[in-house]
């Protein structure tokens, strides 16, 4: 299923069809997969569960400042706020975490400057 008929990306921001949400990209902090389910972490504390696989969320989302660090997560960058080196995850504003794949650190540790 493509996303057009589940979602709009237009304006910066994400406009669900059916549910009658709209969420701004900017408010994005981390998305996480659950099986075939995606759950949305917004930087105001909201989380919000849609019945839709990760991939089609990266898929939308390929144009703005997101990167699948795991198979489970994609983060947005401009929420990074550092590595905790003994969990081995990235630090995300509101307190969130994300696991980091081993394969994707070593990506991404060519591009940010926080991964030790």
């Amino acid at each position: 299923m493509s996303f057009e008929n589940f979602c709009i990306v237009s304006k910066g921001s994400l406009d669900f069809k059916f549910q009658k949400i709209k969420i701004a990209i900017e408010d994005i902090v981390m998305l996480q997969a659950d099986s075939n389910y995606t759950h949305v972490y917004l930087s105001d504390g909201k989380r919000f569960i849609f019945a839709r696989t990760i991939k089609l969320f990266e898929d939308m989302l390929k144009d703005y400042s997101f990167e699948r660090i795991h198979k489970t997560f994609i983060i947005n960058c401009d929420h990074l706020l550092g590595y905790d080196s003994k969990t081995e995850s990235l630090v995300l504003s509101n307190n969130l975490k994300a696991n980091l794949s081993r394969r994707r650190k070593y990506q991404l540790k060519r591009q940010l400057s926080i991964l030790n």
